[in-house]
């Protein structure tokens, strides 16, 4: 698996499923700006219904949807597979990528575990095989190694950056300028 970070703010994606599944992918678009969203669920209860908002449709997503729409990510959860295997089809038709839970032979791309911290994103992935441990290892890395206060350390690092390249330091220099600020703070000594 190819990792890579994707700007979702404006590209369309597609939810598809059943709530239980989708209500995690959900919270994600949301927490990451993406304002193109289209949620497909049937019968979905109230909760999921009052989040998912106006980008809600409660029926399944039809061929025209795709094709008007053009989907660039769609997140398929808790069907059969011979219904996301019709979805698949619909969106790659559209150029689409998809994720289907729990199907890796369906799936494009796998999600890894994240860590946020501001800006600052870890991620621990183990391309799909063992999702679970993907998990306890970001717990640990969360609990052990990256703390809250790593969310004000990147602003820091990142205000030195500018900084550094306002005065015309160059691009091959400024890892080593990093590395001696973090260094000179103890940031990556053990706890």
């Amino acid at each position: 698996m190819f990792p890579l970070m994707l700007n979702v703010t404006t590209m369309p994606v597609f939810l598809i499923g059943g709530t239980a599944g989708l209500g995690y992918r959900l919270d994600a678009m949301i927490e990451y700006g993406a304002a193109n969203v289209h949620v497909f669920a049937i019968a979905p209860d109230a909760e999921f219904a009052a989040r998912a908002g106006r980008r809600l449709q409660a029926r399944w997503p039809e061929p025209s949807d795709f094709e008007n729409l053009r989907p660039r990510l769609v997140f398929i959860a808790d069907v059969d597979d011979d219904l996301a295997a019709r979805w698949r089809r619909m969106a790659h038709a559209v150029g689409g990528l998809v994720h289907v839970q729990d199907r890796i032979p369906l799936c494009d791309f796998h999600l890894p575990a994240i860590l946020r911290r501001g800006q600052l994103q870890v991620t621990v992935s183990t391309d799909g095989s063992a999702p679970g441990l993907a998990r306890i290892l970001r717990d640990h890395l969360a609990a052990h190694v990256f703390g809250a206060e790593w969310s004000a350390r990147v602003n820091e690092v990142s205000l030195a950056r500018d900084g550094w390249r306002r005065e015309g330091l160059p691009m091959a220099k400024l890892g080593e300028a990093i590395l001696s600020f973090i260094r000179t703070r103890g940031w990556l000594t053990s706890k």
